[in-house]
């Protein structure tokens, strides 16, 4: 694996200087993407109107190229003047025209612009797509390359006429010339560089009227029957997320068109360029859904829309403020999919996915404040985590809590009609909410915002010789090396056992304005068998049940008569085993007598999911665990008449099978389900019986134009060590695994019964990672998240990887990702241990 020159990246300082000495107008970039339809070659010719501030100063612009020409206005810059990443430009003052001319052959990397060619029609299409956050815009043309130098743009395309191409705005014209079509698109509003996009290629396109708008939907040919299938879904979730953010937001979507485009080895989920958002096809689903993905998807569909208002339409003035995008998108999406389409679960699916990383990273070396200090552009990317995500949204559900929902959306309108087409930050954002709702927030920002770790609650109850309580309070507990007052707006559950079922008696809301808050209305009533704090998720801690209520919780939680409580549960029993205070047989066998009760299609799949990585990476070799959990598996997949219970079931047995006997068992009621089968093969491969002749059946009947990373990834199962050094070299050496393929390789290359073979590859995991420095973000995220080692490990490798995270040239977000991940494994070997 070849190691990337480390690049220049543009510091605060910098970019706070050339703020306050430009005015940039507009971009017309011209674009010939001819070359890319049989090789690597991009050229582009940015044209930048801009007005320097400040008499006599030197200024510079982004591009990274192999060669670039300039002329300012009309005039030809010296060769020198290029440095391979910035184009230094003279002293000046007043109105200036620039003109860049670059080419680019760095386009299959994933950063910035990628091409992709896609074997899967079996004709070899060509598709190109460009993603720039947080500063990869300069891959691809000449630009100011920071959030608060915003412009108008206008892109013209040249492409092969057999190529569709979209961008942020409606196309003008579109015209041939021979083999060649011209797209020329209208001018956007003022934008960043990095939310401006363009895809081209041979797409299949549907399209649909709503409101006004025209939708437009995009994937390469090949999963073509699949977009058509779910067109309608997308399109019903698409008009129903403009509708409630127009009315809400009181500052509609102003253009109409509104396109997303399914690209093929697009890292990360998807990003929200102005009007045209570019996903992750993996999003097309190739097998029936589970619950938990369907609402992945609709989560995601939200985001990216909501980012229209919150990042494109006000975006925050440097990376600092990366909350005011992320953290209010992801908030802004479980708000309207609990309110305005059938994801009404919307928030308790964040619990077990963005919420349940976020506690985790709060916990970890790499924790930080939500508004945090970022130094440079490369810095950014390391921003882009599940505590901006995940405890990020949370924090902004207390608040709208804190102040109340109307005066919280008033206060969000009041920002969007004070900023539009310009920047703000935190302190805009609390003075839009805090006058609306009448209310100094700065206190609270210092406590949630300013302010890194998590608190735990406890419940303290006094009791009488009647058996009444005297007084129940709640205890806060911030981390003791981050002591922070934070006040805490939470619901408590009051329960009695009847017939050996929790019966919720009152829910009581509390507001712990004191480190230890009393619970109005409980003195003098007959103690309760449980008190459940944060009953309704509502905010962000950790909960530390007694050890009555422990016990009670591990006996009866599953009976608890709300799926928002049985969820909470989850999480708590899940945070003991983090924090060394369950054994890993206790929540294993919690979740084998709840998963055959369990109705709630959101809790049964984080039920599932959590108890199988436990099984698997915490348990250690106990396979009576396993085998445990698995019959209650196979159980679930028996329950008549559901078929997402069957399919999550058999998907938790097939993961958790250790024997050639159990699959075997098996192999009948995964049936001709292609998606159950590969996971069938990957487990048969694991335990000694890979089967090549079956993996070519496999190939042949599966219509999926990725089936080729699903062979890897039963491959990447097999014990044996010329399979495991095959998808390495693919991985770390060809480069040829998309970041969508690198969670099921990685679960099945780090088996826990391949330890001795798995021994050489740790350590030479920590050394491949230096090569990453130049690849997207979610490339480097996926890889680190993915791929870190957790079997074959010995007791000293946490810490050579927390140390190699300090290695000179780690990039940033491996570097921090590297030390979570050791954190986390410090923690597995812990359990396994205790196991």
């Amino acid at each position: 694996m070849q190691t990337d020159r480390q690049e220049a990246t543009l510091s605060v300082a910098e970019a706070r200087h050339r703020a306050a000495a430009l005015t940039v107008h507009r971009y017309d970039v011209d674009l010939d993407l001819t070359g890319l339809l049989d090789g690597p070659v991009l050229h582009s010719r940015s044209t930048v109107s801009f007005t320097a501030r400040h008499p006599g100063e030197a200024t510079f612009i982004d591009v990274i190229a192999d060669t670039a020409d300039a002329w300012l206005d009309g005039v030809a810059l010296a060769p020198g003047a290029f440095d391979g990443e910035r184009l230094h430009l003279p002293p000046l003052d007043g109105e200036h025209r620039l003109e860049v001319a670059a080419t680019m052959t760095r386009t299959g990397q994933r950063a910035g612009i990628h091409r992709t060619v896609d074997s899967g029609d079996g004709e070899g299409d060509v598709y190109v797509w460009t993603s720039f956050e947080p500063d990869d815009a300069r891959r691809v043309f000449a630009c100011f390359d920071q959030p608060d130098l915003k412009a108008v743009f206008a892109f013209t395309v040249h492409a092969p006429h057999a190529w569709s191409v979209v961008s942020n705005s409606a196309a003008a014209s579109c015209t041939d010339a021979g083999t060649t079509r011209t797209w020329v698109f209208e001018d956007t509003p003022r934008l960043s560089p990095y939310v401006t996009a363009v895809c081209a290629g041979p797409f299949h396109e549907v399209r649909r009227s709503v409101d006004g708008y025209e939708l437009r939907l995009l994937s390469r040919r090949s999963l073509a029957s699949h977009l058509d299938e779910q067109a309608g879904e997308l399109f019903d979730l698409t008009g129903r997320g403009l509708r409630f953010f127009n009315d809400r937001f009181a500052s509609p979507f102003p253009q109409r068109t509104y396109t997303q485009v399914f690209c093929p080895d697009f890292p990360g989920a998807a990003m929200e360029n102005w009007g045209c958002v570019a996903w992750s096809d993996r999003y097309l689903h190739r097998t029936v859904p589970t619950a938990a993905e369907r609402y992945d998807r609709a989560v995601v569909l939200l985001h990216e829309m909501a980012h229209q208002w919150f990042g494109d339409l006000v975006t925050l003035r440097w990376w600092d403020d990366l909350w005011l995008n992320e953290s209010f998108a992801d908030w802004a999406a479980l708000w309207a999919a609990e309110q305005a389409t059938a994801y009404t679960g919307a928030w308790r699916w964040f619990l077990g996915s963005r919420k349940e990383d976020g506690y985790t990273e709060d916990a970890g070396p790499g924790t930080h404040p939500i508004h945090q200090d970022i130094a440079t552009a490369a810095d950014a990317k390391a921003a882009f985590d599940m505590i901006t995500y995940g405890k990020g949204a949370s924090l902004l559900r207390q608040l709208a809590e804190y102040v109340g929902e109307a005066a919280f959306v008033a206060g969000l309108a009041r920002y969007f009609a004070d900023h539009a087409y310009g920047n703000a930050t935190l302190t805009d954002l609390l003075a839009a909410v805090g006058g609306a709702a009448g209310r100094d927030l700065s206190g609270w920002a210092d406590g949630w915002l300013r302010t890194a770790g998590t608190d735990v609650l406890t419940v303290a109850c006094e009791t009488g010789p009647d058996g009444r309580y005297r007084e129940v309070a709640v205890t806060t507990t911030p981390p003791p090396d981050r002591p922070a007052r934070r006040v805490h707006r939470l619901t408590a559950g009051v329960y009695d056992l009847r017939d050996d079922r929790p019966v919720r008696r009152h829910r009581l809301p509390v507001e712990t304005t004191a480190a230890t808050q009393p619970i109005a209305g409980l003195a003098g009533q007959p103690a309760a068998d449980l008190i459940l704090i944060n009953d309704d998720d509502l905010t962000f801690a950790r909960v530390r049940p007694d050890a009555a209520s422990l016990k009670l919780l591990l006996g009866h939680g599953r009976h608890l008569p709300g799926a928002d409580s049985r969820a909470l549960t989850r999480i708590i029993l899940w945070h003991l085993l983090e924090d060394g205070l369950l054994a890993p047989a206790d929540l294993i066998g919690y979740a084998a007598g709840a998963l055959p009760l369990e109705t709630d299609p959101i809790v049964r799949d984080d039920l599932l999911r959590t108890s199988v990585a436990v099984a698997v990476d915490w348990a250690g070799p106990a396979v009576e665990a396993r085998e445990h959990l698995g019959a209650a598996c196979l159980a679930l997949a028996g329950r008549a008449g559901d078929a997402a219970a069957r399919t999550a079931g058999l998907q938790a047995a097939i993961a958790l099978a250790t024997t050639a006997d159990r699959l075997a068992e098996l192999d009948g009621p995964v049936g001709d389900s292609i998606d159950l089968r590969w996971r069938w093969l990957t487990r048969l491969a694991a335990v000694g019986r890979h089967d090549p002749a079956a993996v070519e059946r496999q190939l042949r009947r599966d219509p999926d134009p990725d089936a080729i990373h699903s062979a890897l990834t039963v491959r990447a199962a097999s014990p044996e060590p010329a399979a495991k050094e095959e998808v390495w070299r693919a991985v770390f050496g060809e480069r040829r695994v998309p970041p969508s393929a690198l969670r099921p390789i990685g679960r099945a290359f780090w088996d826990p019964a391949h330890a001795d073979v798995l021994r050489p590859y740790p350590d030479r995991f920590l050394g491949e990672l230096a090569s990453l420095g130049a690849s997207h973000l979610s490339v480097t995220l996926a890889v680190v998240r993915h791929l870190f080692p957790r079997h074959g490990v010995d007791a000293g490798f946490p810490a050579r990887a927390a140390a190699a995270a300090g290695r000179p040239g780690m990039p940033p977000m491996a570097a921090k990702n590297l030390q979570a991940r050791a954190a986390v494994l410090v923690r597995m070997l812990r359990a396994r241990a205790q196991a």
